[in-house]
């Protein structure tokens, strides 16, 4: 189900993308700064819903993209930028691949995949860039600020992993629950590596290669450009196998075509999507309590 309207920025009630994208251009009430040209802009970087099953609903929270079929749902403009600000660098890139003869940017692919209960479906992706000749794919990343290093903290008693992360701030304690304080903070060995890139992304790509390998294309290595405002960060990335690939691609396509609707987020990296889904009230709604880390933190040990 497409989209059916608008968060109002200023006055926090729903509108239909008509009445928003006229109030923008009118110049907008007070205390929202919308354009009528960005507002445009993100509605047309909302990709359509006729694309079925995709790479990115794929990866994603699979219970999201199935409320977001089944449910109507609405988007702040304020939190929608993303929408806009890929088609920028996704312009660029089919700009550039018009004039390289080796290169291919923003052109969809497909193949159809075997469900559980004998049928097939349609699962399609559109890479960013694909370097021919380089057996390359890359895709671009807008994003607040891009990751700078990869932080780990160790425990100094036992050289075990306290924790790690990509944007991850310098710290100099931490609670250990490996060494014989306990949970007395302790002081920790930090640990700087280069910047890695999100488990998502790379299985993104790995996903797009095997798009590619079904048409004929094949792509060997992968990379992810992460962009802000000041600066880009490149991250080399090692691509699942194709039968990795193709592994992983059924079990998520059976997740997202099973009967009962798809649980919720229980990972710790990846709750914090919750805060941001459009179809939260309904998810939780259907799931009968809170989702996201509200769920976590009421089924926390100090709660029960």
């Amino acid at each position: 189900m497409p989209i059916a309207g608008f968060v109002c920025d200023a006055e926090e009630m729903p509108v239909t993308i008509e009445a928003c994208l006229a109030c923008a251009r009118a110049g907008a009430l007070p205390g929202c700064h919308q354009t009528a040209p960005v507002i445009a802009g993100i509605v047309h970087g909302l990709r359509p819903d006729d694309f079925g099953l995709t790479v990115t609903t794929l990866i994603g929270c699979a219970r999201k993209a199935r409320l977001m079929h089944e449910s109507p749902y609405w988007l702040k403009p304020a939190q929608s930028y993303w929408a806009f600000r890929g088609q920028i660098v996704h312009s660029l890139a089919a700009q550039y691949a018009a004039d390289d003869p080796h290169a291919l940017a923003e052109q969809r692919f497909s193949l159809r995949v075997e469900t559980p209960d004998g049928g097939t479906i349609e699962i399609s992706g559109q890479p960013d860039l694909v370097l021919i000749d380089h057996r390359l794919v890359v895709d671009f990343k807008t994003t607040k600020s891009v990751p700078t290093g990869w932080r780990s903290y160790v425990c100094p008693e036992t050289d075990q992993l306290i924790s790690e992360g990509p944007y991850a701030l310098r710290r100099k304690s931490l609670d250990c629950p490996h060494c014989r304080l306990g949970q007395h903070t302790v002081k920790t060995i930090e640990v700087i590596g280069p910047p890695r890139a999100k488990r998502d992304h790379v299985l993104q790509l790995s996903l797009y290669r095997l798009l590619l390998h079904h048409h004929g294309i094949e792509v060997d290595t992968g990379a992810l450009v992460y962009m802000d405002m000041d600066t880009q960060c490149r991250i080399p990335v090692d691509l699942l196998s194709l039968e990795d690939a193709e592994h992983y691609l059924r079990e998520r396509v059976a997740l997202a075509v099973q009967s009962d609707l798809p649980p919720i987020l229980t990972d710790e990296d990846e709750l914090w999507a919750c805060d941001y889904c459009p179809v939260r009230q309904v998810c939780e709604l259907r799931h009968g309590g809170p989702v996201g880390k509200a769920a976590q933190h009421l089924n926390s040990p100090e709660d029960t």
